[in-house]
């Protein structure tokens, strides 16, 4: 497989789930792709799709819930595969960092019970060869002393630590493909850079192909090769990084670099986006992201707008992405 064709390919992904009153929409037809050895960001505010997206992924959502679309992985269309057939896949060629490290380990287990008993489903090794693994595993993600830090339980580490460990167990297996959502939430921002320097070691040794799930515009800044934003369940925008960040094409990303802090500018107040996401339950007429946009005219109400591909890999949901493209440019 050459670095150019997508380890993973997503096509026309939708996700509602199934509450007792009706189905509600998630996720509505998404498409991007992941290739290997690239840093793949995907980026929104909470509630926009993107941890849903991770799951589904990873087959994980519940039993109930309606996906449509494809999910390729490797050429392979893993929306169709049987139980049996996912535990073949799902940890040792698709791993995953959750979100909360804190709830996403066993609070009764120590880290080095739940390392071996994951290296031991994947690996056919005696408990000594999979605890001398895991003291591999947990030098290579930067923990001090870690055969003694193998008894430990995760109270006794800290948030850094608990998401080291977190990342450890998703790189059990050397995945082809790893998601992280949210590594860094909660971490103060010297972790925060020590983590996504790891992650970038990681997948310039390996060639691991890392989509990582954000919220923060530095971070994408900082680490993406890629970038996919979204809104309301949708693909506003996708572009490599310097497209994004020198020539937006759509007001939502817009938004979004505003909002980021700036250590040159001093204020009282922070720029924020007005309003908030809307109910899926009851999305708005038109581009959903029309009643919170300055930009928006009569013609945004009329029907949902589609992808414009504009220049190279650049597209955006925006009928007006042209004329921001323009103006961005200038």
């Amino acid at each position: 497989m050459s670095s150019d064709t997508p380890i993973l390919s997503i096509r026309d992904l939708t996700v509602d789930f199934a509450p007792k009153s009706g189905r509600l929409p998630a996720v509505s037809n998404v498409s991007f792709d992941v290739t290997a050895g690239e840093m793949m960001c995907v980026v929104g505010e909470s509630g926009s799709g993107k941890s849903v997206t991770a799951l589904a992924i990873m087959g994980l959502l519940a039993a109930d819930t309606a996906i449509s679309g494809n999910i390729l992985f490797e050429g392979r269309d893993i929306t169709r595969l049987s139980r049996r057939e996912w535990q073949k896949i799902r940890g040792r060629q698709i791993g995953m960092i959750f979100q909360e490290p804190m709830t996403s380990l066993n609070p009764v287990f120590t880290i080095g019970r739940q390392l071996v008993e994951t290296i031991r489903h994947h690996e056919r090794v005696s408990v000594r060869a999979a605890r001398d693994r895991a003291v591999e595993l947990l030098d290579m993600v930067g923990i001090p002393s870690p055969r003694s830090r193998l008894d430990d339980y995760p109270h006794q580490m800290s948030g850094g630590m608990r998401q080291r460990v977190m990342i450890a167990i998703a790189l059990i297996c050397s995945p082809r493909l790893l998601i992280a959502d949210e590594p860094t939430t909660a971490l103060d921002v010297t972790i925060q850079g020590q983590l996504l320097d790891l992650l970038n070691d990681l997948r310039s040794e390996t060639g691991t192909a890392i989509m990582l799930i954000t919220h923060n515009m530095g971070v994408v800044a900082e680490v993406a090769d890629r970038v996919t934003v979204m809104y309301s369940g949708c693909v506003a925008e996708q572009a490599e990084v310097m497209q994004i960040f020198d020539h937006p094409a759509h007001p939502y990303t817009s938004g979004l670099m505003n909002c980021t802090p700036k250590l040159t500018v001093t204020s009282a107040q922070l720029n924020t986006i007005p309003g908030s996401m809307p109910n899926p339950a009851a999305a708005p007429p038109g581009c959903l992201f029309a009643p919170r946009c300055e930009l928006a005219i009569d013609a945004c109400s009329e029907g949902r707008p589609a992808q414009v591909n504009l220049t190279g890999n650049h597209s955006s949901a925006c009928i007006r992405a042209e004329m921001l493209l323009g103006e961005s440019a200038e």
